[in-house]
């Protein structure tokens, strides 16, 4: 009508429309190789367009090479690119927590993801995915941590390259999702438990996948250049290697006897290699290779020929082929916010520019068209006055709160130590003792007929600014008389002094 798409005209399927393509790019930097898909959304479906790899000789010429490849037009100077964390760089964890709540899990998460780590609280990324729930009360999880300067410094190469991130997530559920896009698991196997083991250059990713998710993965330092030329010593390291992941997946109880073993990645002559998985672990063994699931890979890609049958491209694949499929989210905390804040600020913008035309278009169609802006004006004058209104009640009730504040503070004595206990105790937690010591460690001994009501007092301490470096000491249990169980518990913390936040 005006050159310009109405949203009231975006709900019309017009004749012969034709829908804009989309590109989604995936990279992921494994050390010495740059590695990087592109799949293409079209009117006929999706497909794969280019796969890219290049040599990395210094790590601070990473944000060089990739804006070269951006220069030669090999993806768009305008990509939002999907990056991908090798399974290498980060520490995995299974692990069983006594609760099915979906908030009390979030926190118990939240202290184990600080225990598994030698790190401080600040200077880890960690997310998790359910394997299993409900299970006697419990819920199986695996717990993904990484140190922050991983995702970091990914973001601080794209920034350089003039790109921008669309997330950050985990190589193995970018295997898995090439794997199941591209036929890898079919027919009676969607039910079964399969090992994939993904081959790259200097490590392979062993996962085990149970009803088309991941439920256990290990990194094994073995590269197929030492499986190549390292001949039956490193055949032979690699299948204790694999046994070894198989045992301890076992140890852990969480899924179903293997199967199947499907090796994948780097496409290479595995043929002894499969034979003596099979031999030794006497489980079937096959090898998926993408280059003959998917049409014309050799003709989209560009690599050296040096790397191009040693390197892994399913993960990078997989996350661009289903952006959405991978749930662990490594992008650390305030660039989500960020990005968050900027997707809503675009809505709105939309929102904004979308009414302007509508009321454009009416100016136009409708010959009241002053009646109608008037009326619109009027509304948005109440709003505003509303919310003027209730502004100023706020700003009114927060001058007083301070002033109550200051008149009443007594930061650190007793009586507020012992008010916000009164506070924030659980009812089914009772305290035996409160101790202060020199004013500024506080020690807390108590009793509670639940595991994860001690976890919640410790997560709800930790949140009041009173208290910081809140740990247990040490949980006991105990049986009372009528055969009920008792958790015995010592709390201690640092009291917050005047001045400190």
């Amino acid at each position: 009508m005006f050159g310009v798409r109405l949203p009231i005209l975006n709900k019309v399927k017009l004749p012969f429309q034709i829908k804009p393509r989309r590109k989604v790019v995936a990279l992921e930097s494994s050390g010495e190789y740059l590695k990087l898909a592109v799949v293409e959304s079209t009117p006929r479906g999706k497909k794969l367009s280019r796969l890219l790899a290049r040599t990395v000789v210094l790590q601070d010429d990473l944000s060089v090479l990739l804006r070269s490849v951006v220069e030669e037009g090999l993806i768009p100077a305008d990509s939002r690119v999907l990056i991908s964390i090798p399974r290498n760089l980060v520490t995995v964890r299974n692990l069983q927590l006594p609760t099915t709540d979906p908030k009390e899990l979030r926190e118990m998460v939240n202290l184990q993801a600080v225990k598994q780590t030698p790190f401080l609280k600040d200077e880890i990324i960690a997310d998790y995915q359910i394997v299993r729930s409900g299970i006697e009360g419990y819920t199986d999880v695996i717990l993904v941590t990484t140190h922050r300067s991983v995702p970091n410094s990914s973001l601080k190469t794209l920034d350089d390259a003039g790109l921008q991130a669309e997330g950050i997530r985990l190589s193995t559920q970018g295997v898995l999702s090439a794997f199941l896009a591209m036929g890898g698991i079919a027919g009676e196997d969607r039910a079964a438990t399969l090992a994939m083991v993904d081959v790259d250059s200097n490590f392979c990713d062993f996962m085990v996948v149970a009803g088309g998710q991941i439920s256990f993965t290990k990194a094994i330092s073995v590269g197929p250049v030492k499986l190549l030329m390292g001949g039956e010593i490193e055949i032979q390291k690699f299948t204790e290697e694999i046994q070894r992941a198989i045992e301890i997946y076992g140890n852990e109880g969480i899924g179903g006897k293997i199967s199947k073993i499907v090796l994948s990645g780097a496409e290479i002559d595995l043929e002894n290699l499969m034979s003596r998985l099979g031999d030794a672990l006497q489980i079937p063994v096959e090898q998926w290779l993408l280059s003959k699931t998917s049409r014309g890979v050799p003709e989209i890609m560009d690599a050296p020929e040096n790397c191009k049958g040693a390197l892994s491209y399913s993960s990078v694949v997989g996350l661009a082929w289903n952006p959405r499929g991978a749930k662990i989210d490594l992008t650390p905390p305030e660039v989500r916010l960020r990005e968050s804040l900027a997707r809503k600020g675009k809505s709105l913008t939309a929102i904004g520019i979308s009414v302007i035309l509508l009321l454009t278009a009416v100016t136009v169609l409708v010959s009241q068209k002053l009646y109608a802006r008037k009326e619109y004006l009027s509304e948005l004058r109440e709003e505003v006055a509303q919310t003027d209104k209730y502004a100023g009640e706020v700003e009114a009730m927060r001058k007083k709160i301070r002033l109550i504040g200051d008149a009443t503070g007594f930061q650190n004595s007793s009586l507020e130590i012992l008010s916000v206990l009164h506070r924030t105790l659980p009812p089914d937690v009772y305290l035996k003792s409160v101790t202060f010591e020199d004013g500024s460690y506080l020690v807390l001994q108590g009793v509670s007929e639940k595991m994860s009501a001690v976890f919640g007092l410790l997560s709800t301490l930790e949140k009041q600014p009173q208290f910081h470096h809140v740990k247990t000491k040490h949980i006991t249990r105990s049986a009372r008389k009528g055969g009920q169980e008792e958790i015995n518990f010592e709390m201690t913390c640092l009291l917050t002094n005047d001045g400190e936040t």
